[in-house]
């Protein structure tokens, strides 16, 4: 199981959308977070998200659940954990 916690506020609504809109991907609401989780990778590009570097960087601040695999100026991706 792959999660991203992100905070439940206004600010970060697209990043949730974005994350839903085309894979399985579940969103369900944890305390004042949402959890955007799947059984496969997270991928969400920021293009989708239409942030800026403050808000885009500050995303996994909720913490995730899972491998990141990368997180840069264009992309987070977050993939089951190895064991």
């Amino acid at each position: 199981m792959t999660a991203l916690y992100v905070l439940d506020v206004p600010e970060f609504a697209p990043l949730a959308d974005a994350a839903t809109a085309d894979a399985p991907i579940t969103r369900t609401r944890v305390g004042a977070y949402l959890k955007v989780a799947a059984d496969g990778e997270i991928v969400i590009g920021r293009a989708a998200t239409s942030f800026r570097d403050a808000v885009w960087f500050s995303v996994l601040g909720g913490g995730f659940d899972g491998d990141l695999l990368r997180y840069d100026a264009d992309e987070i991706r977050i993939a089951p954990a190895r064991r």
